[in-house]
């Protein structure tokens, strides 16, 4: 890897947390600089302006949410199991603060849903794909014989969803990790008696 991707790459990681943390209308340009440890000149050597760093920040943060999506997943064998990882990985999130800010996703969906059009449009497009994935997954269970037939998928996925989400979104706000226990507690139950056969 070339000197200039290096410094893309720092770039990038180090502008994460600020923008998680702060938001994009938060954090100056100023900021970024004094943190990444670059001149003006280096940040605009790789990004034309804060969009494109926020952005490529809101990119790199997600992936990095799939990977520890996908790997808690794969350890899983039922689709239960797999859902059950996925609420394993937001407690890891919130308990071990894995990222500076919380969820990238829930606080990019927050700050944009008036603000940024861009941001949105990426926190949307993220939101979908863990959505698409999480319908395979109960895809997979009803055709496995594992989950009821007649179960609405599409409901399914925003209680989940919701409630996961909205148990990070409690814990942070009231400093207090109770919450996305009890969220995530509430999921395996719904599993259990509500999809499950």
């Amino acid at each position: 890897m070339g000197k200039g991707q290096v410094t893309k790459e720092h770039i990038i990681r180090q502008s994460a947390g600020l923008f998680n943390t702060k938001g994009f209308t938060g954090t100056s340009l100023s900021e970024i600089i004094e943190r990444c440890n670059v001149r003006k000149g280096g940040i605009y050597n790789h990004f034309e302006n804060k969009d494109e760093i926020a952005l490529a920040a809101f990119d790199y943060m997600f992936a990095q949410l799939k990977n520890l999506l996908t790997e808690a997943m794969s350890e899983r064998s039922t689709p239960a199991e797999k859902i059950l990882a996925i609420c394993d990985v937001y407690i890891d999130v919130v308990e071990q603060n894995i990222w500076e800010g919380g969820c990238p996703l829930l606080n990019t969906a927050v700050e944009n849903d008036d603000g940024h059009p861009l941001l949105k449009q990426r926190a949307q497009l993220a939101m979908l794909e863990l959505m698409t994935g999480l319908g395979d997954i109960l895809r997979e269970g009803i055709k496995l014989g594992q989950f009821r037939s007649d179960i609405d998928v599409e409901a399914v996925i925003s209680v989940v969803i919701a409630l996961i989400e909205g148990g990070v979104m409690l814990s942070k706000l009231h400093n207090d990790n109770k919450y996305i226990r009890y969220c995530t507690n509430q999921v395996k139950v719904y599993i259990h008696s509500d999809l499950a056969i």
